[in-house]
């Protein structure tokens, strides 16, 4: 069996918290003010001990119609519920309600609890329960049991406990333990001694004493200092437990109910909520485009408008295809059930289910988005994958996040990411052992933005070999730099470009050889051969206006050819003066351990300034070094260098 989670739902007054109490021995209600009037007013938390000794969860939820914000927010989780009806009075305005909200949260187990049996005689009872199979036929709680009880009397109360423990015994939980955590924060408080603690169901996932949750949607990363799992202390707490986190880095004026504690990057937050909109038959609005809602999903609550996307309005008992535009951020995922109730008069219309939590703004009969959408509410896990994976254009997705965004297991979603990538719809990309993967058509995109921008850089600079880098991967400018890097390689790779030292260049680019270039090529070579060793210098020759406006980058380019060297700012020479230079040097070097810089000057007929410029590039081959002052040089192991 796994973890369970029971919870009461109701109309007010017809004993959910007399009928725990009677259950397990413990008053849920915990409020001063709950205590004084006899009514529940927020979400009461206790326990329940099956036969095999599991112990499952209990959530007291209010009846009143004035705190169904409440009552919404302890619905989270649920798998099994008491509707308690009490004998006297029969079905009522809330239960009604709550019949409704729990059918559209997705509860789908129920036992009927007809309490307050000891007020009323059989032919009541009977009639009553008569009145419930009528206003049940057709539901999801058509095969509900219904046991008679009095939580005052004791009557039924042992058969309610075997009822409960038969069907929590059938229950197999489709919660993922090993997804990604996620727990919707439904009580906050500060304790001396220990500092903010939380208390939420878990959804999904596991979550173990010095784990690092973040809270959405705020974003705010915070340690699990501590767990207690009903009142007791934990090492972990599982999904579909009752669960209290004490919590280090947040701030207990920072969390509120309506947040929620999830694995980092697993849970999406937005404004813009995509989903399929349903009306209650018995709804007694319609929602026309723009209509302004009370939105409900986990523990939160928050104002939206919606956008109808294929209908001009919905009626009851019909839905569409509607994006909700929240007042507030979210922190839902694809699959999460909600609750709306219309703004005023507030009353539960309808619900549905969220296929996009963190949307664009969405057009209204835009084929593609309706397409798009439709294709979300399949559900099969490639289409879906590949839907997820194009919702991060501009940075590639890592794999471990969709995963947990979809709710896959890493190996389900690996399994899918292969199957795509087989198939050419996605790229996948490693950077320090974290798999990511890119739409093919948004890389696409990203490549032709990338080769516009070596286009025009290199038509600016028409005589240089490549543009650097940092060109390309600042075209990226939302990706991770390293990824962003590897994306640069990967188009290496594939022949798309070509590295140029440091540069980078398109596969097959040739430098513009034009009359400018062929111009100062020809009268750089000429003057460097005509100088020798007293080096000519740049700002000495005479260039037209436009040789002038290149001069700078066809030097750069005629030093990365090896046809000139630099030796200075403003002096250049020919590589062949050079490679005479360390000929006759060498030469001199032998039966002498050093040469001085007056030697050298006596063989090239050349002044000190030149000399030490022949000197500094035969130090940097490694050909000589420095011993002793400035003016001295012995040999050395020679080397070959680009230079």
């Amino acid at each position: 069996m796994s973890h369970v989670i029971i919870g009461t739902a109701g109309h007010i007054d017809h004993g959910k918290t007399a009928l725990i109490h009677a259950l397990t021995g413990r008053d849920t209600d915990r409020l001063e003010e709950e205590k004084r009037r006899g009514i529940t007013i927020d979400l009461g938390f206790t326990w329940f001990d099956l036969p095999d000794g599991e112990r499952a969860g209990i959530i007291d939820v209010p009846g009143h119609e004035k705190f169904i914000r409440n009552m919404t927010a302890g619905v989270a989780g649920m798998d099994l519920v008491l509707l308690v009806i009490a004998a006297d009075e029969g079905i009522m305005p809330q239960t009604r309600e709550h019949m409704d909200i729990m059918e559209l949260l997705g509860v789908r187990r129920y036992l009927i609890v007809l309490n307050k049996c000891d007020l009323v005689d059989e032919e009541w009872l009977r009639m009553v329960e008569e009145e419930i199979r009528g206003e049940i036929r057709g539901s999801i709680l058509e095969e509900a049991p219904i046991i008679r009880a009095s939580a005052v009397t004791g009557e039924g109360i042992d058969s309610l406990k075997e009822q409960i423990a038969g069907m929590a015994a059938g229950i197999r939980d489709g919660r993922k333990a090993e997804g990604a955590a996620r727990l919707p924060v439904d009580r906050v408080f500060s304790a001396a001694g220990f500092g903010t603690i939380v208390t939420g169901t878990l959804l999904e996932g596991t979550i173990r004493r010095g784990d690092q949750l973040t809270l959405y949607p705020k974003g705010i990363s915070c340690r699990v200092r501590g767990i207690q799992v009903y009142n007791e202390a934990a090492e972990q707490c599982c999904a579909g437990q009752r669960s209290a986190l004490n919590l280090a880095g947040v701030e207990r004026e920072e969390i509120r109910r309506g947040c929620v504690l999830a694995a980092p990057d697993s849970v999406r937050s937005g404004r813009n909520v995509d989903v399929r909109l349903s009306l209650l038959k018995g709804a007694g609005r319609t929602v026309r485009n723009q209509t302004r809602l009370h939105f409900y999903s986990g523990s939160a609550e928050m104002l939206c408008r919606a956008v109808l996307l294929d209908a001009d309005s919905i009626a009851p008992g019909e839905n569409c295809l509607a994006q909700l535009r929240m007042e507030s951020d979210t922190a839902l995922k694809p699959g999460d059930r909600f609750v709306v109730r219309f703004y005023s008069p507030v009353e539960t219309i309808g619900g549905g289910i969220v296929l996009e939590p963190d949307a664009a703004r969405e057009r209204r009969f835009r084929s593609d988005v309706l397409e798009r959408l439709r294709k979300r509410e399949k559900g099969d896990p490639a289409v879906l994958l590949e839907l997820q994976a194009g919702k991060h254009k501009e940075t590639m997705a890592a794999a471990a996040e969709l995963a947990a965004e979809l709710e896959m297991t890493e190996k389900e979603a690996e399994e899918w990411i292969r199957e795509l990538a087989d198939r050419g719809r996605i790229l996948v990309f490693t950077v320090n052992g974290r798999e990511y993967i890119w739409h093919v058509r948004d890389e696409a995109s990203a490549r032709e933005t990338l080769l516009r921008k070596l286009k025009e850089y290199l038509e600016v600079h028409p005589y240089r070999t490549g543009a650097p880098a940092a060109l390309l991967t600042g075209a990226l400018p939302r990706m991770n730099k390293k990824l962003a890097s590897e994306y640069v390689e990967h188009l290496c790779r594939n022949g798309i470009l070509e590295r140029r030292g440091e540069l980078l260049a398109p596969a097959g680019y040739e430098i513009r050889k034009d009359e400018i270039f062929c111009g100062v090529r020809t009268k750089v070579l000429a003057a460097l051969n005509d100088a020798g060793y007293q080096f000519a210098k740049i700002s000495g020759m005479e260039f037209s206006r436009r040789e002038e406006e290149h001069l700078e980058e066809l030097l750069l380019l005629l030093s990365e050819n090896g046809e000139i060297v630099k030796l200075s700012d403003d002096c250049y020479t020919l590589p062949s003066h050079l490679e005479k230079a360390c000929a006759v040097i060498r030469d001199r070097f032998r039966g002498k351990e050093r040469i001085t810089v007056a030697e050298v000057r006596d063989l090239f007929g050349t002044s000190r300034k030149n000399v030490r410029m022949i000197l500094d590039y035969t130090d940097r081959l490694g050909m000589t070094r420095k011993t002793g002052g400035e003016s001295e040089r012995t040999l050395a192991v020679f080397k070959k260098s680009k230079d």
